[in-house]
């Protein structure tokens, strides 16, 4: 079961979408900035044993390790660490705090063929982020996702939604 942390964390259908959308395959060096819980890492790991995280919390990193132990988790600010990590095929971004700062480093450092796929709780931040991807990558889509989980009401099935994300999918 993975840690607790703040913050929204990714539903597993919607880290199975980004993953179909990232297309990550095997020998793929994969970046998660703002790997949080490790839980996308974990589910990457299925695809490629080149599995890299960043996160600004010691804690979130220190999760990350104890779920994905074969992967590479650093603790720090993305834009501060991306350089001394390989050249990423795909990364996911579950974090934007800083992405202002990020994103052109991120931009700098894709390999040939590079796919994004950054996943927001927020419209505003993600309309923003959506404007500041297409400035480095080239846009390919913006989805938002929601998911309606179903329980038992008065002798019936009734759904109930978990909170929406967006996604914004993009390569280099």
């Amino acid at each position: 079961m993975p840690m607790k942390l703040p913050g929204t964390a990714t539903q597993p259908e919607n880290i199975y979408i980004a993953l179909g959308k990232l297309g990550l395959g095997p020998g793929m060096v994969f970046l998660d900035l703002g790997c949080g819980s490790g839980a996308v890492c974990r589910q990457a790991a299925l695809f490629t044993d080149r599995i890299y995280g960043v996160d600004r919390r010691p804690e979130a990193v220190q999760a990350s390790r104890e779920l994905v132990p074969q992967g590479t988790f650093v603790l720090g600010e993305a834009a501060d660490v991306l350089d001394s990590l390989p050249r990423p095929d795909r990364c996911f971004v579950g974090g934007t705090r800083g992405i202002e700062d990020f994103l052109p480093v991120l931009a700098g450092r894709a390999a040939p063929g590079f796919r994004l796929v950054v996943s927001l709780a927020r419209i505003g931040a993600a309309a923003r982020v959506a404007g500041l991807v297409k400035k480095h990558f080239v846009e390919e889509e913006f989805l938002q996702i929601t998911i309606n989980r179903g329980y038992e009401l008065a002798g019936d099935l009734a759904l109930r939604p978990v909170n929406p994300i967006f996604m914004v999918v993009a390569r280099r």
